[in-house]
C-alpha cells in the first residue's frame, strides 16, 4: 500500500508530518509529494525534502491521498492542476482522500471535491462557510471514503483515522 502526502510551501508542517511518520510506522510507503519543487519549506520555516513533485508523479499509484492545511499551503495546493486532477481520480476510483484544517475547505471544496455527507475544518468563519451545511465541527470526520480533521491539535487523531480506514494499525 502507497500514500502521497502533499506538501507546499506554507504547508502546516505537523499536519504533514505527523501522518507521514504514523503511517510509515504502520508499514505503509508515505512519500512526500511536493508542490514547490524538490524542498518546499512549510508554515513555521521547516524544510522538507520531497519524494517526488508533484507534475513529475504518476499519482495512480498511490492508494491515498492525504491534504495538509496551513496557510498559504493549502491555497499552494488547491491551485496545483497536477494535484486537484488527482484528488478528482481518487475520488473516481473510490481511494481514500484525507484533508486536514483548512484543505477540507479551501482545496476540497473549493475545487467541488467534497462528494461527502460531512466533513470539518479549521473552525474559522471563511472555512466553514465553504462547507456549509455539511461542517460537522468534530475534531475528525469519516464519510465515506474522505477523512477529514479540524487542525493541528488533531493531527494525531487525523493519522490514526487514516490508518483505520486503510486497515492497519501503527507500531509504537
Amino acid at each position: 500500500m502507497k500514500v502521497a502526502v502533499i506538501f507546499a510551501d506554507g504547508t502546516e508542517e505537523i499536519e504533514a508530518l505527523t501522518p507521514v511518520d504514523v503511517l510509515r510506522r504502520a508499514g505503509l510507503r508515505c512519500d512526500i509529494i511536493s508542490v514547490s519543487g524538490k524542498t518546499p519549506t512549510g508554515s513555521h520555516g521547516i524544510r522538507v525534502f520531497a519524494d517526488g513533485v508533484a507534475e513529475e508523479t504518476d499519482f495512480s499509484s498511490f492508494d491515498a491521498i492525504v491534504i495538509p492545511g496551513g496557510m498559504p499551503g493549502a491555497v499552494n495546493i488547491s491551485e496545483n492542476t497536477a494535484v486537484v486532477s488527482a484528488i478528482k481520480t481518487a475520488l473516481k476510483r473510490r481511494k481514500l482522500v484525507a484533508a486536514i484544517c483548512a484543505s477540507p475547505a479551501v482545496v476540497l471544496a473549493g475545487n467541488g471535491l467534497l462528494p461527502c455527507d460531512s466533513a470539518t475544518c479549521y473552525p474559522a468563519d471563511a472555512f466553514i462557510s465553504l462547507l456549509g451545511d455539511k461542517y460537522s465541527g468534530k475534531d475528525v470526520d469519516i464519510s465515506g471514503n474522505i477523512v477529514t480533521a479540524n487542525g493541528p491539535l488533531s493531527a494525531v487523531k487525523f493519522a490514526f483515522a487514516i490508518c483505520e480506514k486503510l486497515g492497519l494499525k501503527p507500531k509504537f
